[in-house]
C-alpha cells in the first residue's frame, strides 16, 4: 500500500466533502491543531493513510474527500476517503460538522 502525499506548506486545517446518494454534496467544517497547525494535519494524513483511510485522489469515485486548506480556505491538497467506516473515524477524530448542504 503506498502512503499518501503529505499535505504541502502552507496548510494549516483539514476538512471533508462528501457526495450523498441523492447526488447533493456536503461540506463539513474545517478543523485545525492550534498548536502547529501543519504538523498537526501532517501527522493525521499519515496516520489515517497507514491504516488505509485515505490515499491520494484517483480517478476512481471515492466515499469522500478530505482535503488541505491554506489559510484563506484555498484547497491546497485532496485525499480519497476510502470508506464509510474510515469517513466516521475521520468525523468523529476531526470533530466534523456539517457546514453547507448543496441543495438545502
Amino acid at each position: 500500500m503506498s502512503r499518501a502525499t503529505p499535505p504541502p506548506a502552507g496548510t494549516v486545517a483539514l476538512t471533508a466533502l462528501r457526495e450523498l446518494p441523492d447526488g447533493r454534496a456536503r461540506q463539513y467544517t474545517a478543523t485545525t491543531f492550534p498548536q502547529n497547525p501543519w504538523q498537526g494535519c501532517e501527522r493525521f494524513v499519515r496516520m489515517c493513510s497507514s491504516v488505509g483511510y485515505v490515499r491520494d485522489c484517483t480517478p476512481e469515485h471515492a466515499y469522500a474527500v478530505l482535503d488541505a486548506l491554506s489559510e484563506d480556505g484555498e484547497i491546497l491538497a485532496t485525499w480519497d476517503i476510502m470508506s464509510a467506516q474510515a469517513f466516521q473515524f475521520i468525523y468523529r477524530k476531526l470533530n466534523l460538522r456539517v457546514e453547507d448542504e448543496d441543495g438545502q
